[in-house]
């Protein structure tokens, strides 16, 4: 029985401490871009690494569903990381969208989601819930999903053109004399996998929100 105590409370601890860890993360990203728009001194290129490290982190979102630690919804979880990890490469990648307005809003977007996100399941992990964070961390999505998923859209279509004439990213195999221009991959993500994505995501977090914060007063 101390056996499964300790365990319960060690895992407890971990879920605390990994959320705190990356809430903190997502703090210093929105400080810095906070300062970087008061300075009027924006370069993509200098958050690009922070926003790999914090994208990357949340891979373990998606192992501790896999695992059972959490309830993570994993196709969704998946979708949201490993999209978001293509979309930092889609942007990096084409120098012309570096630093206009669109990539600074998406940017502001994802980090202010993860500020209401972590803190919420930091508090969960200890069984804990304060009404204003939960109501944030389920509808502070409503404006800012469909913003980000617009701004992603928008940064893959201008981004078509230079990819096509570049190259860059494409798959060249001499020897089977097969290529695959990026840009045509693209076109394809863009429209016809999007919006589909997009509103999978959408509707995800539109039943969490009715289950979350309605469902109980419906009983």
């Amino acid at each position: 029985m101390k056996i499964n105590i300790n365990r319960t409370l060690l895992l407890k601890l971990y879920k605390f401490l990994y959320n705190v860890t990356l809430f903190s993360i997502h703090l210093m990203i929105f400080l810095k871009l906070v300062e970087a728009q008061i300075s009027e001194r924006f370069v993509f290129l200098e958050f690009f690494p922070l926003y790999q490290v914090a994208t990357y982190a949340q891979i373990l979102d998606v192992f501790h569903g896999i695992i059972g630690i959490t309830n993570t919804g994993m196709s969704e979880s998946s979708i949201q990381i490993f999209g978001r990890i293509f979309m930092l490469y889609v942007i990096e990648g084409n120098p012309m969208i570096h630093n206009q307005l669109e990539t600074i809003i998406l940017l502001y977007a994802w980090v202010l989601i993860e500020l209401f996100r972590y803190p919420y399941y930091a508090l969960r992990s200890w069984n804990s819930e304060i009404y204003l964070l939960t109501w944030l961390r389920y509808s502070a999505w409503i404006p800012l999903y469909p913003i980000g998923l617009f701004i992603e859209w928008l940064s893959m279509v201008s981004s078509l053109k230079f990819y096509y004439r570049s190259s860059k990213y494409s798959l060249q195999i001499p020897y089977l004399q097969f290529s695959l221009n990026f840009g045509i991959v693209l076109s394809v993500l863009s429209f016809l996998v999007m919006p589909f994505i997009s509103r999978k995501l959408i509707v995800h977090m539109s039943k969490q929100r009715k289950k979350k914060l309605y469902s109980g007063k419906n009983k």
